[in-house]
């Protein structure tokens, strides 16, 4: 059986809000359509976002491609830390890799972050199925990666690919860390994040 592949959402390259109704071009030229951005409490968020940035206060969710694909938004505040978007019955294409492989369009994102004015050290994220790149300075690290997080769907043409892109920026974290812990929301994470909302 074939399954299409995605593409990454340009707007969530650049950590953009999702407005109602709003359309987007992907990377690969497609027009794709953001359902209606809704919050949801920060433990049933499906990724371990909140777990892993104690900051984050604040989770919206859109889909798109007709519930195919959700996109996660992590606030603190007002201000957005992190965007994930993922896509539950397939994997991103090569277009979309390859934009994850490009160490200039990783400074391009960066340029867009706070860490623009500082002396960031840049590395490729590492691990299985785990394609990007990851900026430390000090405290503070910004990331954009894609990474495999699901298991095998059965499709024949399933090498395993990443299904899920990552990208943001925080002061809380150390990065190699936050990429190989990034993964679904466990019952594990969803306990300690309510836990630490309730002191």
């Amino acid at each position: 059986m074939t399954k299409l592949r995605a593409g990454i959402v340009s707007a969530a390259l650049l950590l953009a809000a999702c407005a109602s109704g709003t359309e987007v071009e992907t990377v690969g030229g497609g027009k794709a359509y953001l359902s209606d951005p809704v919050a949801v409490d920060i433990v049933e968020a499906r990724f371990n976002v909140p777990f892993l940035l104690p900051q984050i206060d604040g989770v919206r969710q859109t889909l798109r491609d007709n519930g195919t694909v959700v996109q996660e938004t992590y606030y603190s505040g007002d201000a957005r830390v992190a965007v994930v978007e993922h896509v539950f019955d397939a994997w991103f294409n090569n277009i979309s890799i390859e934009s994850a492989r490009d160490a200039e369009a990783f400074f391009v994102f960066l340029g867009r972050t706070p860490m623009r004015a500082g002396s960031p050290v840049v590395r490729e994220a590492s691990g299985p199925g785990i394609i990007g790149f990851v900026a430390q300075d000090g405290p503070c690290v910004a990331f954009r990666f894609l990474k495999r997080i699901k298991g095998s769907t059965g499709y024949d043409n399933d090498r395993e690919d990443p299904d899920t892109f990552v990208a943001g920026y925080s002061c809380d974290a150390d990065g190699q860390r936050f990429v190989d812990l990034f993964d679904f929301m466990s019952p594990e994470d969803k306990a300690r994040v309510d836990r630490r909302n309730s002191i």
